[in-house]
């Protein structure tokens, strides 16, 4: 049977912000990925990465989004090609989910629960919520000057 992976995302700035994520365990990291983005309204088109966490939040092993290296001989891991069940496994797991690569900005993810699917729920989905995410930096953005 597959199971559903309850995630809780966490905001680093000084206004409160979170999310909370069901995503079933056999969906791709790409596909939590796409769903962050929709659920933030940020560009999609922006380089992101999962890396795995320790209970310190440090970053561990890392989810491209796109597999950028120039060697055959370093194993990329790639969000699309992996499912959420080859890295996650249990309840308090962690990640970081660094969504703006040059300001080196990242998101706190922790599993909050591992349940069955609710049978006429759609999957992935934002379940609940609180405050306004951090703006996005683009950096074509006519906006944000010296960028």
């Amino acid at each position: 049977m597959d199971m559903v992976y309850k995630f809780r995302l966490v905001g680093t700035g000084k206004d409160p912000f979170y999310r909370d994520f069901e995503i079933k365990e056999d969906q791709t990291f790409y596909d939590f990925h796409d769903t962050i983005q929709t659920e933030l309204g940020y560009d999609k088109k922006q380089l992101a990465s999962f890396f795995l966490a320790n209970n310190k939040w440090e970053k561990g092993l890392e989810i491209n989004l796109l597999d950028m290296t120039e060697d055959t001989f370093t194993p990329v891991i790639i969000m699309d090609k992996t499912q959420l069940c080859e890295l996650i496994s249990e309840e308090k797991q962690r990640l970081l989910y660094l969504f703006d690569f040059f300001s080196d900005r990242a998101f706190y993810i922790e599993v909050l629960s591992i349940n069955p699917p609710e049978d006429d729920k759609i999957y992935p989905c934002c379940v609940s919520g609180e405050g306004t995410p951090p703006r996005q930096i683009i950096f074509d953005d006519p906006d944000l000057p010296g960028i």
